[in-house]
């Protein structure tokens, strides 16, 4: 029983992690539904729901599996599969994205002998995911919040977006010059075609959601409706979701609640956001310790620079293991596919992650 509990516990450390903080919280404030943003709540139960179903149909296993077919040597193989992350996650989250493209890139690296960086593909793949998912609001969660929470203007945000976009690809194809060139032998082609009919009833599930995400009709109309045709579609997707993860974001609302609650608290936090400087470089750090989502929480009560709290997150999720659940996912995948090889991963993932923070911390210093 004790062994059950514990296992629990360590195979979802977030979770964990949220439900210490809400324990800890609770000296310091009094918890009510209020400190709760439903509406990010409902959103990304949405969300989830439709990207499992997208999963399940198969659409970006296609996808990979062309670009795969398209590549002539190492290089481009790196490229196809990392541009791949960057753009799909835009869609269907950094989490999916990983989920569904390093289990098929570490299986071609088993085939490929001449592939001697594969851990810097996984590597670049996992950060292609952070950085690509930040494109749109419902890409990952911490954008999801900030939308919610400050009401931002979709003109605003995607200002922000395009501009972060811009030094993602251009940093990412850089990288790309350090993967060496070698001749891949043709492979066997094994395409799945995918069902348009059901894309297309997919694609106007997720347009109802969008409509919510967006405000264009309440999202407590949308959602609720978009779940209920999904769960005529496929009911099985429900018991799939993981409802963990959205119970980790009402704890980290909850948390955050009543820390703020804390005169103590809020006099440490609130001078350390009063500069756009400060803030991204707070909201860094935070993200480096507590990850992002959870950093963006905290920060937003105590700062008006939007734009700063924007890019401190979404950069913050490069760095540390645990700066974005992304980077746990794709680590446990890498863990379970070259076990004697996991040490070496956490150590070139820390040194490239490393690099790209300070790229990004030496551009924005200069850009806010």
């Amino acid at each position: 029983m004790l062994k059950s509990i514990f296992y629990f516990f360590k195979e979802d450390l977030l979770f964990s992690f949220s439900l210490l903080a809400v324990g800890l919280s609770l000296f310091f404030g009094k918890p009510s539904a209020d400190m709760v943003d439903f509406k990010v709540i409902l959103c990304l139960f949405g969300l989830m729901l439709l990207i499992k179903n997208v999963e399940n149909l198969g659409v970006l296993n296609y996808f990979a599996e062309k670009m795969i077919e398209i590549s002539s040597n190492t290089r481009r193989l790196i490229l196809n599969i990392t541009l791949l992350s960057f753009f799909s996650s835009m869609l269907l989250t950094n989490d999916v994205a990983i989920l569904t493209l390093m289990p098929i890139y570490l299986k071609i690296t088993k085939k490929i002998d001449v592939l001697h960086k594969k851990i810097f593909g996984a590597v670049l793949l996992v950060i292609a995911a952070n950085l690509g998912s930040s494109f749109f609001p419902f890409g990952n969660p911490q954008n999801l919040f900030l939308m919610s929470h400050f009401s931002l203007a979709l003109s605003d945000f995607f200002h922000w977006a395009i501009t972060l976009m811009s030094a993602s690809l251009l940093f990412l194809l850089f990288s790309f010059l350090f993967v060496p060139k070698h001749y891949l032998a043709e492979q066997t082609k094994n395409v799945q075609i995918f069902d348009s009919r059901k894309a297309s009833f997919l694609t106007m599930i997720f347009l109802l959601i969008l409509a919510g995400v967006f405000d264009f009709v309440p999202y407590f109309i949308s959602i609720p409706i978009a779940a209920v045709l999904l769960f005529l579609y496929d009911r099985k997707s429900f018991r799939e979701l993981d409802y963990r993860l959205l119970a980790t974001f009402v704890l980290f609302f909850i948390a955050v609640g009543c820390f703020s609650q804390s005169d103590a608290i809020v006099q440490v936090l609130k001078p350390r956001f009063q500069t756009e400087k400060q803030t991204f470089f707070i909201s860094i750090l935070l993200s480096q310790i507590i990850s992002n989502v959870p950093a963006v929480i905290l920060a937003a009560p105590f700062t008006k620079h939007i734009e700063a709290l924007f890019y401190g997150v979404n950069v913050g999720g490069l760095g540390t293991l645990i700066a974005s659940l992304a980077n746990l996912i794709g680590f446990k995948i890498f863990k379970l596919y070259y076990p004697n090889e996991a040490k070496r991963y956490l150590k070139e993932f820390t040194v490239v992650n490393l690099i790209f923070l300070a790229a990004f911390i030496l551009f924005f210093l200069f850009y806010i």
